[in-house]
């Protein structure tokens, strides 16, 4: 689908059609260094505001029928505990997390979202920033683009993601609440650090304050692209507070063409196979 980016984007601050632009290369040096240094990189006011705007009142009209789920989980988002461990193992610690999904097929095709995620402009953009050789905009029909809708008392609580980056779009700030948290390089090949992680998930379920434990707060404002190295970096949503939702857009990408999610996935985080 052909769009201009340029009405979508703050070109000015992020002319991402032009790769040879000095201000383009100065954007995505700083970025990679703020995920070589941290694993996650903010491009604050990356979307217009007419943009986030109408996209909001997409994700709105949406909603009714999006998928809702609350789930227990581990921080290694398994739903199930392991007899063979003690009980108190992090990876017998479950968690609680709950959102609403609004499928890529639920989005318009003539949306500012949609378009951009569309446009080979955003891929490359994307690509450039991961200093990856290729890239490829997910293919699933379902999970390729989401709406994540977090209400109140919502939040996706501490987990390592499974896949070795995410890219979204941060569109709907909550009025309390909704803050997004991680502890850089958790755990690397080799170590898992079981001792930090299991003092993280304990003291987060007894309400401690965990500053000392190394945990970071991203400063999110609508319209900021993050690009989350979160394989190795334990993270969560909190849980938001009055009736203003949270609403955020993940935007997938992988290093293979043509990938589709699993029967398994599609149920997990849309409810349904097609």
């Amino acid at each position: 689908m052909a769009c201009d980016v340029r009405s979508i984007v703050d070109y000015q601050r992020y002319p991402i059609a032009e790769s040879e632009s000095h201000i383009l290369q100065e954007v995505i040096n700083r970025a990679r260094g703020e995920l070589n240094n941290n694993g996650i990189a903010l491009l604050r006011g990356f979307m217009l505001p007419w943009a986030i705007r109408q996209t909001v009142r997409d994700a709105e009209e949406a909603l009714p029928d999006a998928f809702c789920k609350k789930v227990d989980h581990t921080v290694y988002l398994e739903e199930c505990q392991d007899s063979l461990l003690e009980k108190d193992h992090p990876r017998n610690i479950m968690s609680r997390s709950c959102k609403c999904c609004i499928a890529h097929d639920q989005i318009k095709t003539d949306s500012p979202l949609n378009q951009l995620y569309m446009s080979l402009e955003m891929t490359n953009f994307v690509r450039l920033l991961l200093h990856k050789d290729v890239l490829y905009r997910t293919a699933d029909p379902l999970g390729a683009l989401s709406l994540q809708v977090y209400r109140e008392n919502d939040g996706l609580d501490w987990h390592f993601d499974r896949g070795e980056f995410a890219v979204t779009l941060l569109l709907q700030a909550p009025d309390g609440g909704g803050r997004f948290q991680y502890i850089p390089s958790t755990r690397s090949v080799g170590n898992e650090n079981y001792d930090l992680v299991k003092q993280v998930l304990l003291a987060s379920k007894a309400g401690q304050d965990l500053s000392g434990l190394g945990v970071k707060e991203a400063d999110l404002q609508p319209g900021t692209l993050v690009v989350f190295c979160g394989h190795n970096s334990m993270h969560r949503v909190t849980p938001i507070e009055g009736k203003k939702s949270r609403i955020i857009t993940v935007l997938s990408y992988e290093k293979k063409p043509d990938v589709y999610l699993n029967e398994y996935t599609r149920m997990k985080f849309c409810g349904r196979l097609k």
